[in-house]
This record gives C-alpha cells, sequence and structure tokens, in this order.
C-alpha cells in the first residue's frame, strides 16, 4: 500500500483521456441477483479513453440513489476514469428481492433489517468481480466511494473488493453493521491495504467518531472540517478534492512509473489529518479541463 500523497501536486498526473475524436462508449447497465435474493442494478459508464480504463465503484447514502454521485462522476470521467454506479439494496431500481417489493423506509434501523444493509459490502465484491470482466475496464486499477452508510460499507468491502484507491464520505450507519463494527472497519481497512481518504464533520458525530477511529491506520488520511455537513454535501466544495484523489491513485502509472514492492507496503505517517488549514497551505494543482 502507498504512502498517502494527496496533496502533492498532480499536474503530471490529471488527465490522461483520449482525443475528443474517441467517442465514449455507451453506458453498461449491470443487473445481477445478491447471494440472499436482491436484484441489483446498476450503470457502467466508461470515459473517451485509449484502452482499457481505470473505475471507481460508487455506493450512495441512505435514502439516495446512484444520480446522487453526478458531481464526482462528471470530474472524474474528464480525468479518464469510469464509474459503476449502484442503487444499493432497497433503493432506486434494486428494491426486487425474491420477486417481491423491499424498499428502504426514513427509519434507518428499520430499514437496515429489512434490506440486510450488513450486506451491501458482499453486495460490492460481487459487483467489482462483475466489473472486472467487462470489456474496456482496467481491473488492476479498481477504486471505491461510498457516502454515509455507503461510506463505512466501501471501508468493510476493502478486502473482498481489493481497490488500489477508497474515498469515505461520512461513514456513518456503524448500528447497521452488528456488535464490534468498528473493530471490523479497522480490520478491514488492514487487510484491504488501500490509499484511503475520509471526509467527516466535526458535529457529525458518529461519522466524525468512526473517522477518529482509523486515522491512525496505515494509509488512511482524513479530511475534516468544521459544522455538520455530511456525504454528498461535501460535493460544494470537496468534488474537485476527490476527483485529484482518484486521479493520483487510478492514473499514477500511466505516467510509466512503477511501484516497487518497498512502496507498496509504506504505511501512510500516524495521524494522518488534513484540514481545511493544509489544504489552504498546500494546495492541489488542477490541470485545466
Amino acid at each position: 500500500m502507498r504512502t498517502l500523497r494527496l496533496l502533492a501536486p498532480l499536474a503530471s498526473l490529471a488527465l490522461f483521456a483520449a482525443p475528443a475524436s474517441t467517442p465514449a462508449p455507451a453506458p453498461t447497465e449491470m443487473a445481477l441477483t445478491s447471494a440472499d435474493g436482491f436484484a441489483l442494478k446498476g450503470t457502467l459508464t466508461l470515459p473517451a479513453t485509449r484502452g482499457k480504463a481505470p473505475v471507481v465503484i460508487l455506493a450512495h447514502q441512505f435514502r439516495s440513489d446512484r444520480a446522487g454521485w453526478a458531481p464526482l462522476a462528471e470530474r472524474l470521467a474528464a480525468r479518464g476514469i469510469g464509474t459503476l454506479a449502484l442503487d444499493l439494496r432497497g433503493h432506486g431500481a434494486s428494491t426486487q428481492k425474491d420477486g417481491a417489493e423491499v424498499t428502504v423506509s426514513a427509519d434507518f434501523m428499520a430499514s437496515a433489517k429489512a434490506v440486510g444493509f450488513d450486506q451491501i459490502p458482499a453486495d460490492l465484491a460481487q459487483a467489482a468481480a462483475w466489473l472486472r470482466k467487462q470489456p474496456g475496464v482496467d481491473g488492476r486499477r479498481i477504486g471505491l466511494a461510498g457516502s454515509s452508510v455507503g461510506g463505512f460499507s466501501v471501508l468493510l468491502a476493502a478486502p473482498g473488493v481489493k481497490p488500489v484507491a477508497i474515498l469515505s464520505l461520512s461513514p456513518a450507519g456503524t448500528g447497521a453493521f452488528g456488535e464490534g463494527a468498528q473493530e471490523k472497519l479497522k480490520g478491514a481497512i488492514l487487510r484491504g491495504r488501500a490509499s484511503v481518504l475520509v471526509l467527516a464533520s466535526t458535529g457529525d458525530k458518529g461519522a466524525f467518531e468512526n473517522a477518529q477511529a482509523v486515522k491512525d491506520l496505515p494509509g488512511v488520511a482524513l479530511n475534516l472540517k468544521e459544522g455538520d455537513e455530511h456525504g454528498f454535501a461535501y460535493f460544494k466544495d470537496r468534488a474537485d478534492l476527490m476527483a485529484v484523489f482518484f486521479g493520483e491513485y487510478l492514473t499514477y502509472h500511466r505516467t510509466g512509473q512503477a511501484y516497487s514492492a518497498t512502496e507498496a507496503k509504506a504505511p501512510a505517517p500516524a495521524g494522518n489529518v488534513i484540514t481545511d488549514k493544509t489544504v489552504a497551505e498546500r494546495k492541489v494543482t488542477e490541470v485545466p479541463k
């Protein structure tokens, strides 16, 4: 696992899109059936690139759907990165279980029990296996991004998916994942060996506590901000940061450089916390679109 170097200048890494004359492939609809009978739906969108593209699997927040990721998906496409946006079980078009309609309600814990939120990490691993078989996808360069309960799920899914990088927005919903969920979270991050960026607000109690629990793990960096913003609310002023994060970790080897065995095992500095102040002091270099 590489040391997280999110705020390094990225001018040499940012855009690897093919010329405008190369058309982007038409989106591909994913349809899978989970082990417990849920019909899971998603959309794979690949950029107009030469060769195979890296892809980020997107897991939305509670009572949302795959469309909520549009601000990030657009920025990733501009960097030559595809997306597989899922409707999580009980949401959007993923509401059929063994032929019956099963949907979430306004009650989070009741919904977690009814649709089985603790099975979302396994759903993500199943989606990743499907993704790696699709033409035009570089199965070595897979990322995960999740928001709220999706943010907790992508961290738990790391060992099964084996992504290069994970973005977790406001990882929450701890109670949906059973006793010792926070310890499971830390164990999954250690086994997954991905580079991880967690965004959380200091006033968002559950997400902040989960962020603090994992901040000293190898490969994990936090981006903290004051207030109580949660999940997709971060797109307003953090979407470019998220896209640059994936741009570095999923397109890095396209520069011709290779990761050594030593680099792959190097831990991130303990307590690697990125705040609004550090972002201001060490601005990311963006390449114009």
